[in-house]
């Protein structure tokens, strides 16, 4: 019989609010002692750069290593604006009747979920409050998704420039805190290190909002963000409060079945480990030659239609699209290296869920930064074989279609007629494929590099094609919401 764990319950994040940088204002007036939040030991780039570390999470600044958009056989440093609680930005900024419950509905997790932790509740209803109105500030900077277009999104600063522009934070000393690592010299930063700032205008105004509001604010918003992202690995009353905020805020009814929450966490985690368990079992090489096959038909018959029913693009850049559509890299199944079980050998040694979840944000936090300094390996995956799903990657021109995607009724193997499988992936793959030439894709080249290749009269007619659709969606009326669709060309795809 095994022996169960003595319960546990708030004691594992407790721990985690005890260290200097985590310590959330709120949870200080009840508790006290080593939980006592103080505005001189405060800081807040050591907080965000743990939380980064030690959570893999990113409050306010979203800091991340990934391929350069002009020059994509490089990994380069990009930052970011951050998500909120809530998933929309309108659930902030506008006063419908679901905004307006959704907010209700965080406030009051706010607020039971302090008190929870061992807040007073009076204090938690006050410095809550504050803290959800600043977070109501912040949605109104954040930049709107519809106008995060490749091009506005590329800046290219060095820091010591970024440093100017933004001289209310320390940017190479937070860079450093989240990038530098004693094992790797390599990952040395300076203040000429080039970053792309993806929202300058956001960094510009967050940064007056933060002056002009209390510390206290700002740190129990920054640490009630952390406490929000892990509410649901602590016990089972923490989780049905949680339940409570996603009937409102997703419909859930009921709680995730606790071993359909470990089969995820353990197949999202060991991510390799699963995906070579499943291509075990479930998938063949002959599936794999199948699709290799039928990934081919279909770009031919792209290329095909391309070039002799596109009446719209011009030649030149018909030209071009046809040599971007021969080289997109079409990956099926699984990265071939899960087959080696010396990569496989990664172990989990915490002894409670919380610390193996903690553990596990740790190495994910580092996982992208090891990348910095090396050259992008086109025919890497970075894509979980268990996944049902199918990927089209711009800065590599890929398309990626794990062996989770390749079963039925999506795939049908080698005893059944093509026709099906032609009828069913085959749609997938001509959607994925047709991403690298849509209002995003097209913006890259057959390399992944951000380039204008299209020609400015192929563009004009692309938006003239495009109207029809929007009009059409912009028509579409959500009562319950009082909302009407918003969509613009940037989303037509």
């Amino acid at each position: 019989m095994n022996k169960l764990l003595p319960h546990v319950d708030v004691k594992p994040m407790l721990r985690t609010l005890k260290q200097l940088e985590f310590r959330w204002p709120v949870l200080g007036e009840g508790l006290g002692g080593a939980w006592q939040w103080s505005p001189a030991q405060w800081n807040l780039l050591k907080t965000l750069a743990e939380m980064r570390n030690q959570h893999s999470k990113s409050v306010l600044i979203r800091l991340y290593v990934s391929p350069d958009d002009k020059n994509s056989s490089h990994y380069i440093i990009k930052l970011d604006q951050a998500s909120l609680s809530l998933s929309s930005r309108e659930d902030y900024i506008t006063n419908t009747s679901a905004a307006q419950a959704y907010r209700a509905a965080l406030l009051s997790l706010m607020v039971d979920v302090a008190v929870m932790l061992g807040a007073p509740e009076k204090a938690a209803l006050t410095q809550m409050e504050e803290a959800l109105a600043f977070e109501i500030k912040l949605a109104h900077i954040v930049i709107p998704y519809e106008n995060r277009t490749s091009e506005n999104m590329y800046n290219k600063y060095t820091l010591s420039r970024l440093q100017r522009f933004i001289p209310q934070f320390d940017w190479l000393g937070f860079v450093r805190t989240v990038v530098e690592s004693k094992g790797d010299p390599a990952l040395s930063i300076s203040s000429s290190e080039p970053v792309i700032v993806r929202a300058p205008q956001y960094f510009k105004e967050l940064f007056k909002l933060i002056n002009s509001t209390d510390p206290r604010t700002v740190a129990n918003y920054v640490q009630w963000r952390t406490v929000f992202s892990r509410i649901t690995t602590l016990s089972r009353r923490f989780l049905y409060r949680y339940l409570d905020f996603a009937r409102v805020t997703t419909g859930m009814t009921s709680l995730t079945p606790r071993w359909d929450k470990c089969v995820n966490y353990v197949e999202n985690t060991l991510v390799y480990a699963t995906g070579r368990l499943f291509v075990n079992t479930h998938f063949q090489e002959d599936k794999k030659n199948m699709m290799e096959e039928l990934i081919e038909g279909v770009r031919w018959a792209f290329i095909d239609m391309l070039e002799k029913e596109n009446d719209w693009m011009d030649e030149p850049t018909k030209r071009r699209a046809t040599e971007k559509a021969h080289v997109v890299l079409a990956k099926v199944g699984y990265p071939e290296f899960i087959l080696n079980d010396t990569y496989l050998n990664e172990d989990l040694s915490q002894k409670d869920y919380y610390g193996n979840v903690m553990q596990t944000l740790q190495f994910i936090a580092k996982s992208d930064v090891a990348w910095l300094r090396k050259m992008v390996p086109r025919t890497e995956w970075f894509t979980n074989p268990t996944t049902v799903n199918a990927f089209y990657s711009s800065s590599t021109n890929q398309i990626r279609f794990p062996a989770g995607e390749l079963q039925k009724p999506f795939f049908w193997g080698t005893e059944y007629p093509r026709s099906l499988s032609y009828g069913a992936i085959g749609v997938i793959v001509g959607h994925e494929l047709t991403h690298g030439f849509d209002n995003n894709g097209r913006k890259y080249d057959k390399n992944g590099n951000l380039d204008q290749w299209w020609s400015n009269s192929s563009i004009t007619a692309f938006n003239e094609k495009t109207k029809c659709m929007i009009e059409q969606y912009n028509g579409y009326h959500w009562d319950e919401a009082g909302l009407n669709v918003r969509t613009t060309q940037f989303e037509c795809t």
